[in-house]
């Protein structure tokens, strides 16, 4: 314990009665006292914040269910006025407007009710009782045998949609009547031939009076049925579902004057049955190339710009020495490396080349380097043999080295002399290689599918998908939707370019599939012939032998597409043979006036 004692002045003896002041700390246990440590305050205040949010949570979630009651208590209310206004009607007069059966009840209807936004929409139909037979088997030939109504109300809370929904019937008094009307019925399959269900069917009219605009969506057997269809003609039908292609009928047009399907016509007591078929969407994607074609490096020691590290070497007078000169005599070795080679789109290596001028008692070896990821390395001698010990003649073949591999390469020159007044001498070197197909940028191509809607005034074909575009500045162009078809991609009649290569050569993308489709293009001629070799199953078949016989004799190997391409030909019939070990040979003439293209399967032996 510590304690701080005021003096006093007095003797000890003094009697004045005052008391020294004494401040004394500490607590009876002997514990001193302290305050609130920052990590108090972190906790404390972490407790509260934890409390206030799940309070406040619970408030919210308290007040978003009191909102969503009373937005659904709405929706109910508007419900049931809906449904006793359609019990109030007449049988005659319970129909939409633009509906089947007509009448003056709105289709779709927008409603507020207590700063809520609801949209009511009713779905009126008749039904044909199997009770007393369907369409024409129908007993009495009345398909509208009762009324059906669909009301359904939906809106939305904080951006999520809700619905609620009531279906009653209505039956006429005494015995079932329909002055006028026949039954349209609308089967949706897809390309398996399928039912497609909850495809949206539109039905309009407008010659009829009063005037048809109804939908509704196909059952389980994509089928749906409109019994007591006004009779007429120029019913529009129309067929959509999310994520799917759509499908109609067709009215004659200038374009089109031969429609098909064509719109359709109900009878009275009758069934009309149209079938259309939609499926989920594909898509396409076009590049366009041009051809593989050759390429190299080339450096003729003009200068030092084509080398990237040089060691007791120079460059003098349009060659690569040994540093020095005849006087003070030249360095006993010296070596240099080129710039690294990496070709974009690179197919194939093709050779090295290299002139040099090599005196007595001198020596130059070239070898090869490449770049394994982190260093320049020499290229193994099981893969190019001799590179090790270094190439002193002024050819190397390198045409197998794998690309995948041997993606970037680079030279390396070894000098050296015994005596010190010569020097070899590097003249030049040259590294060729095959690179393509490279992208071929804002091309313009014709696209139509093989499904049609018609015939046009000569009887030529009106096709369902008929367009054209441009690729992009990377020579690519995205369809997306685009239905399932086989497509035709062509050319302008007065192009550019010849079509070398098309893979593959059938576009044809099934219900959901994407398809890449990469069109090579090379110069246009005036005629030229594109080969494409196909097995029994329809797979492209590489390695086929392709001769083309007559004012000139051409022979080509058909690539991994299974294609090949003969360009700038003269007109004339040729004789054209295919050839592939496994196969049927196939020989025919072929005449060649434009460009051509042909297609053959072979068949295994």
């Amino acid at each position: 314990m510590f304690c701080r004692c005021t003096p006093h002045t007095g003797s000890s003896g003094d009697r004045s009665g005052r008391t020294p002041h004494v401040l004394v700390s500490g607590t009876a246990g002997g514990v001193a006292a302290r305050g609130m440590t920052l990590i108090d305050v972190i906790v404390g205040t972490s407790i509260m914040l934890v409390v206030f949010l799940g309070l406040f949570g619970a408030f919210k979630l308290s007040v978003e269910l009191v909102y969503s009651t009373k937005a659904k208590t709405g929706a109910v209310s508007l419900l049931t006025e809906r449904m006793e206004y359609l019990r109030g009607l007449p049988y005659a007069s319970v129909g939409t407007i633009g509906g089947i059966p007509s009448g003056n009840v709105p289709q779709v209807e927008q409603m507020d009710l207590n700063g809520i936004t609801y949209t009511v929409r009713t779905l009126i139909q008749y039904v044909d009782d199997p009770a007393d037979g369907l369409d024409e088997n129908d007993e009495n030939g009345i398909t509208a045998d009762y009324k059906t109504a669909k009301v359904e109300v939906s809106w939305s809370v904080r951006g999520s949609g809700r619905s609620t929904f009531a279906v009653t019937s209505f039956t006429p008094v005494g015995e079932e009547t329909l002055a006028d009307g026949g039954t349209l019925r609308v089967n949706v399959f897809d390309n398996n031939v399928h039912p497609v269900s909850g495809a949206t069917v539109h039905i309009v009219n407008a010659t009829v009076n009063p005037a048809i605009d109804v939908s509704s969506e196909t059952n389980t057997s994509g089928v749906v049925s409109f019994p007591g269809t006004p009779t007429g003609s120029s019913y529009e039908i129309y067929v959509t579902k999310n994520g799917y292609s759509s499908a109609q009928t067709y009215g004659a047009t200038s374009e089109n004057p031969s429609p098909s399907p064509i719109h359709v016509s109900v009878f009275d007591a009758q069934t009309t049955t149209v079938s259309l078929s939609i499926d989920v969407n594909a898509a396409l994607r076009i590049f366009t190339y041009s051809p593989a074609g050759p390429g190299s490096f080339d450096d003729s020691f003009t200068s030092g710009a084509g080398l990237s590290n040089m060691a007791s070497v120079s460059v003098t007078g349009g060659a690569l020495v040994l540093s020095g000169d005849p006087d003070t005599g030249y360095a006993a070795n010296g070596n240099a490396f080129s710039n690294a080679f990496a070709p974009l789109y690179l197919s194939s290596w093709d050779e090295i080349t290299y002139t040099s001028n090599v005196p007595t008692h001198t020596g130059l070896i070239v070898r090869l380097f490449y770049f394994n990821g982190s260093v320049y390395t020499l290229v193994p001698d099981d893969d190019l043999a001799g590179n090790s010990l270094g190439f002193t003649s002024g050819s190397i073949d390198i045409s197998n080295l794998d690309t995948s591999t041997y993606g970037t390469l680079q030279l390396g020159a070894f000098l050296t002399t015994a005596d010190s007044s010569a020097t070899p001498e590097l003249l030049d070197w040259h590294l060729a290689y095959v690179a393509g197909p490279t992208p071929l940028p804002n091309v313009s191509l014709a696209i139509h599918g093989a499904k049609t809607i018609g015939s046009d005034a000569d009887g030529l074909a009106v096709y369902k998908y008929d367009d054209s575009f441009t690729t992009n500045q990377y020579g690519e162009w995205l369809i997306d939707p685009i239905e399932w078809d086989s497509y035709t991609l062509a050319l302008p009649s007065e192009g550019d370019y010849d079509v070398v290569e098309r893979c593959p050569n059938t576009v044809a993308p099934a219900p959901g599939e994407t398809v890449d489709v990469a069109m090579t293009l090379g110069s246009n001629t005036a005629r030229s012939l594109r080969i494409a070799v196909t097995g029994e199953s329809n797979e492209p078949l590489d390695g086929v032998t392709v001769t083309l016989t007559g004012p000139v004799n051409k022979s080509a190997t058909t690539d991994a597409c299974g294609q090949t391409y003969f360009g700038n030909l003269a007109q004339a019939i040729y004789t054209l043979t295919i050839q592939k070990s496994g196969y049927q040979a196939h020989t025919e003439d072929v005449g060649i006036t434009k460009e051509t293209e042909y297609a053959i399967s072979l068949l295994a032996n």
